[in-house]
């Protein structure tokens, strides 16, 4: 049975890139939508940059999906992002804060609101973060701000790959969060590759997949994402995208 996902890409799997030859990457790419990282497009940019960027994403043969990650230390530094995603054309923000920062929460719940975008609070790991108490690493770091700010438009960004490196196990996330879930980044880690491509290592895909079929209500993209030696970046995109599109069809 197939499953109905669009595939997306996050624009960090080309991190060494310019925007230009990000876009000339994926057109010949088997995949529909970006997820745009500030390194790419930001609006730290000068206003030229900026027009410019959106102009090359307009004649390209992606739409953006989603913006981020965005990293937040105070509730003050959302707005600017959340200005800019809906320039892009976005439907959701990504966002990385500490979990105990409740202002932070409250300021996201308000700007969704305000700009009509879906919030996704993305889980990390050791693999970017030496205390975690800064990052959402558990089920129960997400569950703690889930439960508290009931909004539907505040959701978890599940990053499989990261949950992997803590040994929390995707699918359980699914399982207990998966009506919160409102986007996602498919990412594994592997023996070779603490970063690897869906389906390389620990991640089940045809199992993750079926599992937010049946728990969540999934709107957005299912975003690949690795952070591969980038001479490698444009192949495993494609041996990516055709793994994902392999468990939509089983």
């Amino acid at each position: 049975m197939s499953r109905d996902y669009d595939i997306g890409v996050q624009s960090v799997v080309f991190k060494d890139f310019s925007l230009a030859e990000l876009l000339d990457e994926l057109d010949d790419a088997p995949v529909t939508h970006l997820e745009l990282w500030g390194h790419h497009l930001s609006p730290e940019h000068d206003e030229p940059t900026v027009a410019a960027g959106l102009d090359a994403v307009e004649a390209s043969d992606v739409s953006v999906c989603g913006y981020g990650v965005v990293d937040l230390e105070t509730p003050d530094e959302a707005r600017e992002h959340f200005r800019f995603a809906d320039r892009l054309g976005a439907s959701y923000v990504t966002v990385n804060y500490p979990p105990a920062a409740d202002a932070i929460t409250e300021e996201l719940v308000d700007l969704a609101d305000e700009f009509g975008l879906d919030v996704g609070i993305h889980n990390y790991s050791s693999v970017h973060h030496d205390d975690l108490s800064r990052v959402f690493s558990t089920i129960d770091d997400a569950r703690s701000v889930l439960d508290r700010y009931e909004h539907d438009r505040l959701g978890l960004c599940i990053d499989t790959g990261h949950f992997l490196v803590e040994d929390v196990v995707p699918e359980d996330v699914v399982r207990d969060l998966g009506d919160r879930i409102n986007s996602c980044h498919l990412k594994d880690t592997s023996e070779a590759e603490i970063e690897d491509v869906p389906g390389a290592g620990q991640l089940d895909v045809a199992s993750f997949v079926g599992l937010l079929d049946e728990h969540a209500d999934l709107d957005a993209p299912l975003v690949v994402e690795y952070e591969l030696p980038q001479d490698r970046a444009p192949d495993a995109l494609r041996e990516a995208v055709a793994t994902v599109r392999d468990a939509l069809d089983e």
